[in-house]
């Protein structure tokens, strides 16, 4: 804006000092014209009787340069820097032109700046070849007053030419910016994980802008999709020796005798369970990651898809006389477009954590309803051991509870779940209450 601004004041700045130099210099050569003039008219009046000359003074001509905006009109004419006639104090040009060709140069006199014109003139006297000096002068308040009415009819002008260029300049950086500023939304407006190339009409120009960019998206894309690859074929080949392992340490515990050994043994079942889940975890993560950018939403059928998940922790649950209740005021026909995988990693991994940390012989509620326009699930479950909760250390990777030591786990459900609500448009919330009872809402869009 600055920047504009400064330019078109410099245009107009650049016109009003053109305009004003070639009227001044138009003026100037007017009365450059007028005054060669009245020299010629003087020559006009030069003659020579009884051996001298004689000069009829042309005071028409005078008459009418003065009148020329009430200047004033001096003449001074010489011979071998005598002065015959006229003012003999007037300044006289250093080197006098022709007829054809006046000298002119401008000097103070009497006060006022006056523009002398200056002729040599031959003129045979007695057979004898003289030099006649002719200088006339004349004041510039013709020239100072057309300057200064030209400037106070020219300067609005200037300011309205000025303002309007302004304009101009603001409604073209605007045409110019528009599709800068929209392309610079559309990328304001994604999300962490989506790496979609831009596509949009934009001017020629911004074209290269445009494929640079979506060169760097591609490059970005290509590294995630190496590195989720690299950790999903790394967490399927842990998993695999892992199977082995607790199988042997299974047979191992079947026929070890002594207390001893049944204890390492066990520790050893319970550090490969927890690898192994760590190891499944990572695959949710990957495939969240993936998931996020590219979905595959789907209709989903919110009761009949929440009851398979509550049927699939029930034996878990059952393992620690934990009871789940779930309840739906949920229309049964009523239907979301969401991604299948994201939507279930996130139930799961909250329902898992949920079984995990509540004590034995206590219940889970699950609850689903709708309002506004909005899907809601609030798990609730009591906590053991937990007199405050850090919430936002909850959602941290690989973070976990200070009553979490002796419970299998790698600190990744919940940010796994976080990321999947969120890269299906939703929230998830978690709030404790008194008697140590947690509730995580999730929040999706319907």
């Amino acid at each position: 804006m600055l920047l504009l601004g400064t330019v078109a004041l410099g245009i107009s700045a650049a016109s009003y000092a053109l305009i004003y130099t070639v009227v001044a210099q138009t003026v100037s050569a007017t009365q450059d014209r007028l005054l060669s003039a009245a020299i010629a008219s003087i020559v006009d009046k030069l003659y020579t009787e009884d051996k001298e000359f004689s000069l009829d003074l042309p005071y028409d001509t005078f008459s009418l340069l003065g009148a020329i905006g009430e200047d004033r009109v001096f003449y001074k004419i010489s011979k071998r820097d005598e002065t015959i006639t006229g003012y003999g104090d007037l300044p006289s040009v250093s080197k006098p032109g022709s007829l054809l060709k006046p000298s002119f140069e401008e000097f103070v006199y009497r006060n006022k700046t006056v523009r002398v014109a200056a002729a040599n003139y031959p003129l045979i006297i007695s057979g004898q070849t003289e030099i006649i000096t002719i200088h006339i002068a004349q004041t510039k308040n013709f020239e100072e007053a057309t300057l200064r009415k030209i400037g106070e009819n020219f300067i609005p002008l200037i300011i309205i030419f000025l303002l309007a260029l302004i304009l101009l300049a603001l409604i073209a950086a605007n045409l110019i910016t528009k599709p800068l500023n929209q392309f610079a939304n559309k990328i304001k407006q994604r999300g962490p994980n989506d790496l979609r190339d831009i596509t949009q009409e934009i001017p020629e120009e911004i074209i290269p802008v445009l494929k640079s960019f979506n060169g760097l998206i591609a490059k970005l894309r290509n590294t995630l999709q190496q590195t989720e690859t690299f950790i999903a074929e790394a967490a399927h080949h842990i998993r695999t020796p892992l199977a082995v392992v607790r199988s042997e340490s299974e047979l191992a515990l079947r026929k070890s005798k002594t207390p001893e050994n049944r204890n390492h043994l066990r520790k050893i079942i319970r550090s490969v369970d927890q690898t192994n889940r760590s190891a499944t975890q990572l695959l949710d993560h990957a495939m969240v990651l993936y998931r996020a950018e590219r979905p595959e939403k789907v209709s989903l059928v919110l009761n009949e898809c929440m009851s398979n998940l509550v049927q699939q922790f029930e034996p878990a649950a059952s393992l620690k006389d934990v009871i789940i209740h779930f309840a739906s005021v949920v229309d049964i026909a009523t239907t979301m477009k969401v991604d299948r995988n994201l939507f279930e990693t996130a139930v799961r991994n909250i329902l898992d954590n949920a079984i995990k940390y509540s004590p034995a012989e206590k219940q889970i509620d699950i609850k689903c309803l709708t309002s506004r326009g909005k899907y809601k699930i609030e798990i609730t479950n009591e906590y053991n051991g937990i007199k405050k909760l850090k919430i936002n250390g909850l959602f941290k990777k690989f973070k976990r509870g200070s009553n979490a030591s002796e419970i299998a786990g790698s600190g990744l459900g919940l940010s796994i779940a976080r990321e999947a609500i969120v890269a299906s448009k939703g929230d998830l919330k978690i709030r404790q209450y008194d008697g140590n009872l947690v509730c995580a809402t999730l929040t999706l869009p319907l």
